[in-house]
């Protein structure tokens, strides 16, 4: 895989796991703060955490590419000097 393609993926699942948590923590704001209990908190709530999932799991998917392109590349110098 391209350096420069898992460097973005890398810095798009970071964005991804800190929206969440921006969404979050501005549900808990409107919760604790402001005192507003309505739909709005449980959605922002709920939907940071779908956000903070999907790029953990961005995260462990390009990790997981990364090692085996490295499995892949051991491999092919072992038989390249056997």
């Amino acid at each position: 895989m391209n350096r420069n393609k898992i460097i973005i993926q890398k810095i798009a699942a970071i964005i991804l796991i800190l929206l969440g948590l921006l969404a979050m923590l501005v549900a808990w704001e409107l919760l604790l703060v402001s005192n507003i209990h309505n739909s709005t908190v449980l959605v922002l709530e709920m939907g940071g955490v779908l956000v903070c999932m999907a790029g953990y799991l961005l995260r462990r998917r390009i990790k997981a590419q990364e090692e085996d392109a490295k499995i892949q590349e051991m491999a092919s110098r072992s038989r390249n000097q056997g």
